[in-house]
């Protein structure tokens, strides 16, 4: 009898069996199944009988069946298909692929063929990651309910792995042996490269970790120390994972893609069996929820820890789609053969319009209320039941849910997919949520979880538009909006008929002010949750806030504003001091001028406080004039979206492309490069920039390219007062004029 913690799950395709590791916090058991998935094909009867004869003559086959199953969602009546299962589980995909290109791609419609191996063999044996159960010798027994708030989280040994290369390079380019290993503490340097790596791998296995934490992991430490132990002559005895029949190779490849208006990178996967690694520098899951956060959705969608950790909340929700799916005896579609039907130009200026959005008053307001509806596009779904099957249904034409505008019937007589994933997920959000805010609960920890739960929610609506999405549907995603911009209007009817002035307004959010004569805000929100059937919370009150103008037209930005609540709380949208590729140094001139106007508690002590807000970014002005910063600081962050034969333009960034291909190193289409400024004008790419790995710290910085960025962020917090670039430039050139003429020499920017 053998117990513990479900970690990762994955097929021996020599053995063709499923090998799952069980944790219990002491050591790890490797526990083997038989396992024969099968796939199915739909088609006519005469289709069918043909292809059951060829099929069974394959040696690749084990058996063919043909049964009756049910293959459109919300459909309960059954259709006859042709059950296939292989010999062994790496000729399904094989074979459903040889299937396909005999039908001409056309012919034959697939089901359950790409499902998850690992969540499909869970699901088939009612048990799911992280979960706790006990392995019998036959079968698996657990006795955890999957969705439960309150579990006991596994009890994880860890271990943190980097590796260095030879000390006086910062680059580590595969060709410079390793110089030393560091795991967790313990800092392995042997006489010579085979064995510091081998002395390693020995510690790792004494250790035996369950998770193995890495930067840039996947991107270069794993396949440095992999080729390593190749030009060492030591690959096979190198194995981090602990299957020893599992050798190291990606499970997935390295790519480019394009996704919402701009390109992606990929890394590779290089996943380890038997542990969970986790590359803390690319995991958007662990670096949005943490480990907790990651090991909750890992639980509830049946997604390894480590898989999951490379995925998106969209896969998350994803596959909690197809196991509910699984779960009521549907089988999953091969390729979504749902297109969408053909509209008007008229039907699509009507339908295809997004949220409501209300553009704000530039400048400072006072007395502010902002109001929030709570997950406001899953409620919708939930309220109204929206999912695919039962938009347009053929049941209910009559039906008394009708999508505004768009004159949409939804089904009232079956549940949708959809809405069965949501429930429960929104009621995990909602008691994370509670708890996040409830003194007698951990609050940091509950915090961290309803963050991660956040993601899936927002993610949710948009897979219905998706084109790739398996239960996706344009008229979904549209009829979500429409009952969102309906739902908002009728908030701010309320707003308006109960003393308040509305300010702004986006999708889900109002920003209100209360009149002379006005009802309580608790009274407030219930009057607009029974109105619309969607709870609307407080998020807070602001002793002020400023709306920003939009860059390209001047009128209010959307969502760019910044303003203090009542407890001195600062909250900030949409400038430099929230973008990833802005240098630490411009943050920190943001963050000090804010930190300065947010001690005002009114619009008046706001004004008085400019000008201090001005001489903090002046103060910052001089460092850079002076040499005083760090140029570590000063490194602008940018994601390139092609190759560096496609820029025409030789502007910084290809400067430092230049200068990465000069050591080797070839940047992909949605990676990001490194560098501070050097001389914006210079003719010579190696004099413009230099990149973050060649940085020395004793580089001279352009000076003015610094200040214009200095100047951009003062006139994002201020150009509503009159502050733009030009005059926030001219007085910081002032001021390089006052700081030259006090020195004779300007002294060079070191590292500090």
């Amino acid at each position: 009898m053998s117990s513990g913690n479900i970690l990762d799950v994955y097929p021996d395709h020599k053995k063709n069996v499923m090998v799952t590791w069980l944790v219990d916090g002491y050591r790890a058991k490797r526990v083997e199944d038989r396992y024969e998935p099968s796939f199915y094909v739909y088609a006519d009867s005469t289709d069918l009988y043909r292809l059951a004869s060829i099929l069974q003559d394959l040696p690749q086959v084990k058996l063919i069946n043909l049964t009756r199953e049910k293959i459109t969602l919300g459909k309960e009546n059954k259709k006859l298909v042709l059950e296939v299962t292989p010999k062994k589980i790496i000729d399904l995909r094989r074979l459903a692929d040889m299937i396909d290109s005999w039908g001409k791609y056309h012919r034959y419609h697939l089901f359950n063929v790409d499902l998850r191996l690992s969540s499909r063999y869970l699901q088939s044996r009612h048990v799911f990651c992280n979960g706790f159960v006990r392995w019998d010798g036959n079968k698996f027994n657990c006795k955890e309910d999957q969705w439960t708030i309150d579990y006991n989280f596994p009890h994880f040994k860890m271990a943190r792995l980097n590796i260095e290369s030879e000390k006086k390079h910062r680059l580590t380019a595969f060709s410079r042996p390793i110089s030393s290993i560091v795991v967790n503490s313990t800092f392995i340097e042997e006489e010579n490269e085979t064995d510091t790596i081998l002395s390693a791998i020995k510690h790792i296995k004494e250790i035996d970790p369950d998770i193995i934490y890495t930067f840039n992991g996947d991107d270069v430490l794993l396949p440095f120390l992999y080729h390593r132990a190749e030009t060492c002559g030591i690959k096979d005895m190198v194995n981090l994972g602990r299957d020893d029949h599992q050798r190291f190779s990606p499970v997935k490849q390295s790519k480019s893609y394009f996704s919402y208006g701009q390109i992606i990178y990929r890394p590779a996967f290089y996943t380890l069996s038997g542990r969970a690694h986790i590359d803390t520098s690319s995991s958007f899951m662990y670096g949005e929820s943490g480990l907790r956060g990651l090991v909750d959705i890992s639980r509830c969608s049946n997604i390894p820890l480590q898989l999951l950790s490379r995925l998106g909340p969209g896969t998350a929700i994803s596959q909690m789609q197809v196991n509910k799916a699984v779960e009521k005896n549907y089988l999953v579609p091969w390729k979504k053969n749902m297109p969408e039907g053909w509209k008007s130009a008229i039907d699509l200026l009507v339908s295809d319009r997004g949220g409501l959005i209300l553009d704000p008053a530039v400048g400072i307001h006072e007395d502010i209320i902002e109001l929030d509806y709570a997950s406001l596009y899953p409620n919708v779904m939930l309220k109204f039941n929206i999912s695919p099957e039962t938009m347009l249904c053929d049941c209910c034409r009559d039906s008394p849910i009708q999508v505004p505008q768009l004159d949409y019937n939804i089904c009232v007589r079956k549940k949708g997919l959809l809405v069965e994933v949501l429930e429960p997920v929104l009621h995990r959000r909602f008691c994370y949520k509670a708890r996040s805010k409830n003194k007698n609960y951990e609050k940091e920890l509950y915090k961290e979880l309803q963050l991660a739960w956040k993601w899936i929610l927002l993610v949710c609506f948009g897979y219905t538009g998706y084109r790739n999405a398996r239960y996706g549907r344009i008229e979904c995603y549209e009829s979500i909006t429409a009952f969102s911009r309906d739902v908002l209007i009728k908030a701010i009817e309320v707003v308006e008929t109960s003393g308040y002035e509305v300010i702004h307004g986006i999708i889900d959010s109002l920003w209100i002010k209360p009149r002379t004569d006005c009802v309580k805000l608790f009274n407030l929100t219930r009057r607009i949750g029974n109105l619309t059937g969607v709870k609307m919370d407080i998020e807070g009150h602001y002793r002020w806030i400023v709306f920003l103008p939009s860059k390209q037209t001047g009128v209010g930005a959307l969502n760019r504003y910044y303003g203090v609540f009542d407890n001195g709380e600062l909250k900030v949208r949409g400038i430099e001091l929230r973008q990833r590729n802005t240098p630490k140094f411009l943050k920190d001139v943001q963050h000090s001028m804010l930190m300065v106007l947010s001690k005002a508690d009114n619009a008046k002590q706001f004004h008085e406080m400019i000008p201090s807000a001005i001489d903090e970014m002046q103060n910052y002005a001089k460092d850079i004039i002076r040499g005083k910063a760090d140029v570590n600081n000063l490194i602008f962050k940018n994601r390139i979206s092609k190759g560096i034969s496609e820029y025409k333009v030789n502007n910084l960034v290809k400067s430092a492309l230049l200068q990465l291909r000069d050591i080797g190193i070839n940047v992909e289409p949605g990676q990001s490069v490194r560098y501070i400024v050097l001389d914006e004008h210079s003719s010579n790419y190696k004099e413009r920039v230099c990149i973050a790995e060649l940085i020395r710290g004793d580089e001279n910085v352009d000076v003015d390219y610094y200040l214009r960025q200095i100047a951009k962020c003062g006139e994002s917090i201020l150009v509503p007062f009159g502050y733009t670039i030009e005059k926030l430039q001219d007085m910081l050139q002032k001021t390089k004029y006052r700081e030259r003429l006090n020195v004779s020499i300007l002294p060079r920017i070191r590292v500090n």
